[in-house]
């Protein structure tokens, strides 16, 4: 039988000894084999055994131990488990883990220990005794050819093996990392992960940002990294996205996060360049939990709640488990933090980003001079007379979550089970932006003030006014989305070979909504000649004051040029996939693994705007064309794990991991990707590994169906640094330095190839064994990526202001300015990313003052080497960050590391932990000036405490940003003045918790 969290082991028999009678109880077994034969049960070893439930802690036993263990998972898998850390015999252990469990353990066999129900002596025909347990499922020493053991199934391979560590670093966040981190969503989890760095999508990102969460490993883009739930796909984000959401994961019901670092293509496909991020479901689950999370920034914003109930339990055969849980989070505005309190930071060190597009109309005539409007008249416009919008922006955007999670398992036989989960997550985020600008000179469809216009005083057309709407509502960005999955697997046990059939099933349904924008062809119209808008009586048309002061705009004119814009759109994902495995080839170094597997999946998108924001007739919304695509794949998989050579003593030897997938797309064609390593074991305490492997990335069907879309980008135009003019091919005349957002047109290519990676990492793990408990690694990663799909409006610009490329790509007027810019998707990038993970830990021995535990991890980037095509310069990120708004990466430290501490002792457990991020290089926007943004740490405090009250009340107070360490400015920053991903505004946070378990 199988019954078991994803990735926890079982075992399989190649050529039985007999058949022995079926139990009235299902039996599982775990054989981990982690020295070449049982240790001594009076031997001590250091263990950190931290599982919750006692099935789970007895597959900890087995593996830190070398002891072989066999128990039935019908018995143990609803019973709870004490942590069990420091140094202690097999005994000690085992009793410790069973105290109070009303279960028994007794050696029998050959070495194997058998846990049975010690309240029965087996006579009854419900009860299996120790002998009962072994004899149902008879194992034997390791090399003797009935028994093959298959176990953990850890990210990065599909072949089930105890105790083996693969070509490359895997980290996990358990489910006590989670509680302890007090993060509320994955994405603020994962964001001070040391290896995830750039562009990567949460709520803090304002103007710009949709409610969604992606996470970003070696810095590439989100599409970069695979995201799974439970080893399986899911759906992108809803509006035609490149990444999953993930908000769209029910964090309440998570049980641990694995981190895969390294290529992965060979083993999942598509997406997996920079590394896998493998989300495991909670299952083994026993009791109700009620569960409430509190926290508030100091400044008294940022109020966030939780509110989760759960509920899980055995069946006679099989278990069951749900989880509720509702999320809100309030939000900051930028007003409210002196850094991001106004875009003019030239006091900070930084530069003036506030607009021209003033609340009274600032007016260009024909001659160039340049007016503001003021009471009956106007007055030259100075440098001063510009737009502070950080005064209206949300800097962390609002959202309410709820989340719905299930799932159930049977037991067909001792051989087949099947799992069935669902899930629905539903999120509604909402963005206060700045009050919509007008650009009636930069509009794609240029808006002209007719000499006739009733307000227009000069008696002359007015191509150039720029105006803030102050009199509009605020303009609002909301988001929503729907996201539901569903999966149902069946796994089993057919002779000697391990099989699963399964089938999934998700679907991300999102919608935008913008309120407070201008329906551009009705400001036309009101703009235009006197005979064409005539008054509401008349025509219904409204004339609008555009060149007038701040307040000029009644209400029946915002009434009529008023719009919302909406788009809503969905992605789909269905896929049927099928396994096998076995231990197939018998080397004198040992069992030879071998597994192979297909997938196939039907992915679609569809994204559908208003017909106002289809037509490119709005200003202050993002304008585009439906998008709509749909795929079919085809992949096919093998891998295998080959002993080469083992020493006699079984403490030194060589493996090697082989995989090979195809993959056969039906709208861009097929790709092949193999990948290699090795594993060399020096002794009991020295690993080496080393992997390669070759990846690709599929376009994604938005970047190949995409329609045409229009934004105002933020753009740096060289013509408008006073330097370049004349001396730069593409910079004849001196282009207006107070603008900083630019027309942009981007759309799909239907003609795209995927992008391909060559994948390097090779390392270290060091486990001395002078200090027991202290693990040390190190890794160097090297990732070489080429055909880079990019649409870079801000390439193509510097390409034709520097060297006179792209003529028709690039609009100006006769004034110099820029007016327009056609930026489509392309294969022509190229990166070459390379570094070093550092880890350690450390499980200092028990003492009289409790149990003290140390993680630290860190990121040392060494180089991150882009070009925009072959014939563009060569530039190093390193160290460096530009905006995504900005068409950059993002921030690039050169370092970024965590620190954690644990303590428990009896009821108390705390955890301290640091978070560091090295200093940065930035431009200065306007300028050629180069700044440093600062080094920056924080510090997180938590501790709880547990009651007898009601048999395991948990409180728990923590603080965040314990030192209420400031976001460093970041003067190139699109919002708020700092790189809110990596950094962050809220400072120092507080949160309290309570949690009942029954």
């Amino acid at each position: 039988m199988l019954t078991r969290p994803a990735g926890e082991p079982y075992t399989s028999r190649r050529h039985p000894r007999g058949h022995p009678g079926r139990l009235p109880v299902a039996v599982a077994m775990c054989l981990c084999l982690a020295a070449p034969v049982a240790a001594r049960l009076q031997d001590t070893t250091h263990l950190v055994i931290d599982a919750r439930q006692l099935s789970r802690a007895l597959i900890q036993f087995s593996q830190q131990s070398g002891q072989a263990i066999v128990f039935s998972d019908r018995l143990t898998r609803n019973l709870p488990a004490p942590p069990v850390v420091g140094t202690f015999s097999a005994e000690r252990a085992l009793d410790t883990l069973l105290e109070g469990s009303g279960l028994a353990w007794k050696l029998v066999g050959d070495d194997i220990v058998a846990i049975y129900d010690g309240r029965c002596s087996g006579t009854a025909s419900s009860c299996a005794s120790a002998e009962d347990v072994f004899e149902a499922y008879p194992v034997y020493n390791p090399g003797i050819e009935e028994t093959y053991v298959y176990g953990t199934q850890v990210t990065g391979s599909r072949i089930r093996r105890l105790g083996y560590h693969g070509g490359a670093p895997v980290d996990i966040l358990t489910a006590p990392d989670i509680e302890l981190s007090g993060a509320q969503t994955l994405g603020e989890l994962l964001k001070f992960e040391p290896a995830v760095v750039g562009n990567a999508t949460s709520t803090a990102i304002s103007n710009g940002g949709d409610g969604t969460a992606t996470v970003t490993l070696r810095g590439l883009p989100a599409s970069n990294t695979l995201v799974l739930v439970n080893g399986r796909r899911m759906a992108n984000d809803g509006l035609a996205g490149e990444s999953v959401d993930l908000n769209s994961i029910p964090p309440a019901a998570v049980e641990r996060i694995e981190i895969l670092k390294g290529g992965a293509s060979a083993i999942y496909g598509s997406d997996a360049i920079a590394g896998v991020v493998n989300v495991i479901m909670k299952q083994d689950f026993y009791g109700f939990l009620a569960e409430t999370f509190y926290g508030e920034a100091q400044e008294g914003d940022l109020e966030t709640r939780t509110h989760t109930l759960q509920y899980g339990t055995g069946l006679p055969a099989g278990s069951l488990f749900f989880s509720a849980s509702y999320y809100e989070q309030e939000p900051i505005f930028s007003r409210d933090r002196s850094v991001s309190d106004s875009a003019d930071t030239r006091s900070l060190g930084g530069s003036d980003q506030r607009s021209s597009a003033t609340p009274s109309a600032r007016v260009v005539l024909p001659d160039g001079r340049a007016l503001i409007a003021q009471g009956a008249g106007y007055r030259p416009a100075t440098s001063e007379d510009l737009f502070d919008f950080a005064d209206f922006t949300t800097a962390v955007v609002p959202l309410e979550r709820t989340s719905l999670y299930g799932n159930a398992s049977y037991d067909f036989n001792e051989r087949v089970t099947g799992l069935v989960e669902l899930s629905y997550v539903e999120t509604e985020a909402e963005a206060t932006l700045a009050p919509t600008p007008v650009f009636t000179a930069f509009e794609q469809a240029p808006l002209t003030v007719a000499a006739d216009q009733v307000f227009n005083p000069f008696g002359v057309a007015i191509q150039d006014v720029r105006r803030r709407l102050l009199e509009f509502p605020d303009r609002r960005q909301r988001n929503r989305s729907e996201n539901t999955r569903f999966s149902a697997i069946i796994e089993g046990l057919y002779a000697d070979w391990n099989w699963d059939l399964g089938f999934n099933w998700s679907r991300s349904e999102a919608s935008e909504t913008s309120t407070g924008i201008v329906n551009a062809d009705r400001l036309r119209r009101a703009l235009g000649p006197a005979a064409q808008c005539r008054g509401p009586s008349l025509d219904g048309c409204v004339p609008v004051d555009l060149l007038g002061e701040a307040g000029s705009i009644g209400a029946a004119q915002v009434e009529y040029i008023g719009a919302t814009g909406e788009v809503s759109g969905y992605s789909k994902l269905s896929g049927l996939s099928a396994n096998i495995s076995n231990a197939l080839f018998d080397l004198p170094a040992g069992r030879g693994d071998f597994a192979l597997g297909f997938e196939f999946r039907h992915e679609s998108t569809r994204k559908q705007p208003s017909q106002l924001l289809a037509a490119a007739a709005t200003i202050g919304a993002a304008n585009l064309e439906p998008t709509r695509g749909d795929r079919n794949v085809l992949e096919i998989y093998a891998e295998t794990v080959l002993p080469l050579w083992k020493s006699g003593n079984g403490f030194y030897g060589l493996d090697m991991d082989a995989a090979l997938r195809h993959s056969r797309y039906n709208d861009f064609g097929q790709s092949t990707n193999p990948q290699l390593g090795l594993r060399l074991q020096l002794g009991p305490s020295l690993l080496l590994r080393a992997r390669w492997g070759e990846g690709f990335r599929a376009p994604s069907l938005n970047q190949l169906y995409e329609g045409t879309s229009e934004e105002q980008a933020f753009l740096s135009d060289p013509c408008a640094v006073q330097a370049n003019v004349g001396v730069l091919p593409g910079c004849g005349q001196m282009a207006d330095p107070t603008r900083n957002q630019f027309l942009t047109l981007k759309g799909g290519n239907e003609d795209l190839k995927p992008e391909t990676a060559d994948v390097y990492s090779a390392g270290a793990v060091w486990s001395p064994q002078v200090t027991p408990g202290l693990t040390l690694s190190a890794d160097w990663f090297r990732i070489e990526q080429q055909n880079v799909v990019d649409s870079s409006a801000q390439y193509i610009l510097d390409q034709n202001a520097f060297y006179g490329r792209f003529p028709d790509e690039v609009e100006r007027d006769e004034q110099g300015n820029l007016t327009l810019i056609s930026a489509g998707n392309i294969n022509v990038g190229e990166r070459t990313v390379s570094g070093v993970d550092l880890a350690l830990a450390y499980h200092y021995p028990r003492q009289v003052w409790g149990q003290l535990s140390l993680s630290s991890s860190a990121t040392w980037m060494d180089a991150y080497l882009t070009r925009a095509d072959s014939a563009a310069p060569e530039i190093d990120l390193v160290g460096t960050f530009r905006d995504e708004a900005s068409e950059g990466l993002g921030g690039i430290p050169e370092w970024k590391a965590r620190l954690g501490i644990r303590w428990s002792r009896e009821r108390w457990m705390g955890s301290y932990d640091i978070h560091t991020v090295s200093a940065m290089e930035e431009e200065v926007p306007g300028t050629t000036r180069k700044r440093d943004i600062d080094a920056w740490t924080v510090h997180d405090l938590q501790l709880s405490y547990k009651f007898d009250l009601l048999q395991g009340l948990r409180w728990t107070l923590g603080v965040d940003n314990m030192l209420d360490e400031e976001a460093p400015l970041a003067a190139s920053a699109f919002n708020d003045n700092i790189d809110g991903r990596t950094h962050e505004l809220k400072g120092r946070f507080w949160y309290t918790k309570l949690s009942q378990r029954f």
